[in-house]
């Protein structure tokens, strides 16, 4: 079986649900889209370093959380030259209590409130991939551990403090709902 017979029958056939996880780190169809299209050519690029007979999906999985943090880390990057520009420029209004949300969870997701996206925003990207594998995805910790490649107890160090994090922010909007006393 060549190569590019090896990556259509193993990796491509994955795509569903490579689809499905970067619809939940986005919340946006395009840039999900873009994401698994971003992640098969990774993939392609370097099917050669992939071991026949391991999980595919957690490869694949491995190689999206790897360019979705440095897609974000880029645009954060961005941002903060632009927001250092914007300051030089004193003939401009004054901005700061005007609120500008994130790219990735503008669109209106049906599986979040406005809280719960703004709260999940707040939690840094290390944390939000292994919360959103662990909490929306029901992935055991070994799964995670695989996806991500690193070690279990990691995974669980960060799935507390990305909960602690999210607890923390959404402690008035549970409270606003009867979930917790306050």
């Amino acid at each position: 079986m060549t190569l590019d017979e090896r990556f259509k029958s193993e990796a491509l056939s994955q795509s569903d649900a490579l689809l499905s996880h970067a619809m939940r780190l986005t919340h946006n169809d395009k840039d999900a889209e873009d994401l698994v299209q971003d992640t098969l050519i990774k993939a392609y690029r370097n099917f050669d370093k992939f071991e026949e007979g391991t999980n595919c999906k957690a490869w694949l999985f491995r190689i999206m959380t790897n360019e979705y943090i440095s897609q974000y880390r880029h645009t954060q990057r961005e941002r903060a030259c632009v927001d250092l520009h914007e300051e030089l420029d004193e003939n401009q209004p004054d901005k700061s209590d005007v609120f500008f949300p994130d790219n990735e969870f503008c669109e209106d997701s049906p599986d979040f409130s406005d809280e719960v996206s703004f709260a999940l925003k707040h939690v840094p990207d290390d944390f939000k991939a292994i919360v959103i594998m662990a909490d929306l995805q029901d992935q055991s910790y070994k799964e995670i551990s695989d996806n991500l490649s690193i070690p279990i107890g990691t995974v669980m160090s960060r799935l507390f403090r990305g909960r602690q994090i999210l607890r923390k922010k959404l402690h008035d909007y549970a409270a606003s709902l009867g979930i917790v006393r306050v």
